[in-house]
């Protein structure tokens, strides 16, 4: 007897393995979740560095605030001041007299018609565990007569 050849065989559809073992099921599913942890820490860090450029900007946007009155409305008087924003940050305000350094000032210092002002705005904030602090100062040329 011969051996039956595929023409002799009758027509059976074969079986196809379509589809994915439980392994292979596994495996993608940890593959997965390990990059969506890693884009969910990524935003986390993300969202905190955001936060925290927030409240730069806010304490900056105060301390030039501050900065601006001051120099509009500078006095004699004037040894500075303090408050709070609306939104939780504190701030100060001083005034002082600049002294030129020696090389710069030179022997014509007492001829000057003008003197320097050192204005200067602190903005606190609290950040959590730690208070932030922020810290702008500029110069103002007052005439000598205005201050005494």
């Amino acid at each position: 007897m011969k051996s039956p050849t595929p023409s002799d065989l009758p027509l059976r559809p074969r079986l196809s393995r379509q589809g994915f073992t439980l392994l292979e099921v596994l495996v993608a599913v940890m593959i997965l979740a390990i990059a969506v942890t890693a884009i969910l820490s990524q935003f986390s860090a993300g969202m905190e560095a955001g936060g925290k450029s927030r409240d730069i900007t806010r304490a900056v946007l105060l301390a030039k605030e501050k900065l601006e009155e001051l120099k509009a409305f500078v006095d004699s008087g004037d040894e500075g001041k303090s408050g709070t924003s609306d939104d939780g940050y504190a701030w100060e305000t001083r005034v002082s007299l600049y002294e030129l350094p020696e090389k710069e000032a030179g022997e014509n210092e007492n001829e000057l018609s003008f003197e320097l002002l050192k204005l200067t705005a602190i903005v606190r904030w609290d950040s959590g565990v730690q208070e932030r602090q922020m810290e702008l100062s500029t110069l103002k040329a007052v005439k000598k007569e205005e201050r005494k």
